[in-house]
This record gives C-alpha cells, sequence and structure tokens, in this order.
C-alpha cells in the first residue's frame, strides 16, 4: 500500500503546476507503462488489474528487500569488519591481550557497540573479559543454588551489562580465522553494493514490463490446452 501513496503523492507533485512539463510527460508515460495494466486480452485467466498490480508490487517488495539486505552485509563487513579486522592486526586473541575500545579507536562508534551487545551480531565472535569472568561466577553461584536446594527454580543474577568505557574485548584465537573469513575486505565494498542495486533495478524493471507478457503466454498455452481437450472430447 505504501508504494500506491507513494506514486500518487509523486503524481500530485508533478502535476501541481498548470501547464505540462517534461517531468510531467515523463510520469504519465512511465505510470502508462509499468502501472497500468490492461486486463481485457486475457481470454482463460480471470485476473484484475488490481491483481496485476499486486503482483508488480510483489516483485518490487522482493527486489527492494535484496537493497536492503545487501546494505546490511555491506554495513557488517565495511564498518563491523573494520573492528574484527582491527582486533586481528592488534593480536587481540587472548584475554590477556584484549584491549578497550578506546584503545582500539572505536569509543564512539554506535554501530559496534550495539552490534557487541547482540548474540546475533559481533557479540558471537567478539568475547569480552569482564563478561566473560561474570559468565564464570554465574555458573558457580548456580552450581551452589542448585548443591543447595536440589534444583535451579528461583535461581537469579542479572544480565551483565557492557561497560564500553572500561571493559575489553578480544576475539578467541581458535575463533579469528573464521572471523576474518566472514568480515574480510575483499569485495566488501560500496561498489558492490552499488552493482546490487543496479542490477536490482534492471531487474525488477524488467521483470514488471515482462509480466504482462509472461500471464499472456500462460493465457496462450491455457487457450490451446482447451482447444485440445474439446478435440479430443468431442466438444
Amino acid at each position: 500500500m505504501w508504494l500506491n501513496g507513494l506514486l500518487i503523492h509523486m503524481r500530485t507533485m508533478l502535476m501541481s503546476s498548470g501547464e505540462p512539463s517534461l517531468l510531467e510527460e515523463l510520469w504519465a508515460y512511465l505510470e502508462g507503462k509499468y502501472f497500468s495494466v490492461d486486463t481485457g486480452r486475457y481470454e482463460n485467466i480471470n485476473i484484475g488489474t488490481g491483481s496485476l498490480i499486486t503482483l508488480q508490487r510483489v516483485v518490487l517488495g522482493i527486489f527492494a528487500g535484496i537493497i536492503i539486505a545487501a546494505g546490511f552485509a555491506c554495513y557488517d563487513k565495511n564498518r563491523l569488519g573494520a573492528f574484527v579486522r582491527r582486533l586481528v592486526k592488534e593480536e587481540c586473541l587472548w584475554p590477556n591481550k584484549a584491549k578497550t575500545l578506546s584503545e582500539l579507536g572505536f569509543s564512539r562508534n554506535s554501530g559496534v557497540k550495539m552490534s557487541l551487545r547482540s548474540p546475533n551480531k559481533l557479540g558471537k565472535i567478539v568475547h569480552c573479559v569482564e563478561r566473560d569472568a561474570y559468565l564464570e561466577q554465574v555458573e558457580k553461584a548456580r552450581a551452589e543454588y542448585v548443591a543447595e536446594h536440589g534444583n535451579e527454580e528461583g535461581f537469579f543474577m542479572p544480565e551483565y551489562r557492557l561497560d564500553f568505557n572500561s571493559d575489553h574485548f578480544y576475539i578467541p584465537d581458535e575463533e579469528h580465522y573464521r572471523a576474518e573469513v566472514r568480515y574480510e575486505e575483499k569485495g566488501s565494498g560500496w561498489r558492490a553494493f552499488a552493482l546490487v542495486v543496479i542490477v536490482s533495478v534492471v531487474g525488477a524493471a524488467l521483470v514488471c514490463f515482462l509480466l504482462p507478457d509472461m500471464i499472456q503466454l500462460v493465457d496462450n498455452m491455457i487457450g490451446i490446452l482447451s482447444e485440445n481437450d474439446k478435440y479430443w472430447t468431442g466438444g
């Protein structure tokens, strides 16, 4: 629905002046070419204009999702990858070699901080010395609680909150190769993202342009099969 609202808004902006301009004529052409569909030519498929336009919007949504996913991947490899590569370069591969964000030059990087909090992002690869020590204390306290009460019911210890001013971070030596491969610098530039955008835009335009003809092809095939069925059944 957002696409329909965007189209209406763009058309309103372009048609606000009295005399048609070059942009208005261009918009009228694009609207008639890609967003206005004649469904009367389909003899064997019962599909309305709204349904066909919905298909086009689904196609646009898929390609938009591809672009967004590529953007996130590019961000991960460039911004977050820079942090991982810095840890490896500084040989922060053991707890005694860990460094703070300030020492690594990322004290003001909100993206890295947010990702370190997430167990599915950097938090899955990058370890915190202070958090590891706290988790060891939690497990020790849990064991003592179970030994005393017979089960874990009622046991509670607050989750560790990272202190980005003083906490020290490192990548375990056994995991640093996997981290380097995932966040390698090669092939992670904005040029690759721009290429994905260009290919996606061209692909979406081609699909939207060819979709009516593809449906027409299916419609023709159904018509041929229907005629053959009538022939063999004597209809």
